[in-house]
């Protein structure tokens, strides 16, 4: 729907369905400090999350047709974290597979209720603690 603006001139108002602003404003802590901590930058953080709810944000309606749709949004900010992670980050991530590393992350780092943590990565909370026990099988073997 168009408004008029100043001059005369047409502006364009873009709403966002309310499922997606209740799933961003769920998950927007939580990814910027997972983000934060890989990049170590809390403002390059907080740009990251915007680019990825923004991916994610064209890609709605295939979300909600997904099986998980914390899932798919995880997938696509784990991109775009990762080609900015900083060379030096977390020494978990150059011991631990990717997404053991982000578990343990999540889980012992943030803090997070591995249910909590399960359901930001779109797991099962069962397969969650599955990923986290390899992850400390993998981390006691290095």
């Amino acid at each position: 729907m168009a408004a008029a603006s100043r001059a005369g001139e047409d502006e364009v108002e873009i709403g966002m369905p309310a499922a997606f602003a209740a799933f961003c404003l769920r998950h927007l802590d939580v990814y910027t400090r997972y983000v934060a901590v890989r990049v170590g930058d809390e403002r390059q953080a907080r740009m990251l999350v915007q680019a990825a709810l923004g991916d994610l944000a064209m890609v709605w309606a295939e979300a909600l047709e997904s099986p998980s749709p914390s899932a798919l949004a995880w997938r696509l900010l784990v991109a775009r974290t990762s080609r900015a992670a900083v060379a030096g980050g977390p020494e978990l991530y150059r011991v631990l597979p990717a997404r053991q590393a982000d578990a343990v992350l999540l889980h012992y780092r943030l803090g997070l209720p591995a249910a909590m943590a399960a359901d930001v990565m779109g797991w099962q909370p069962g397969e969650f603690t599955c990923l986290l026990k390899a992850a400390v099988r993998t981390g006691a073997a290095a």
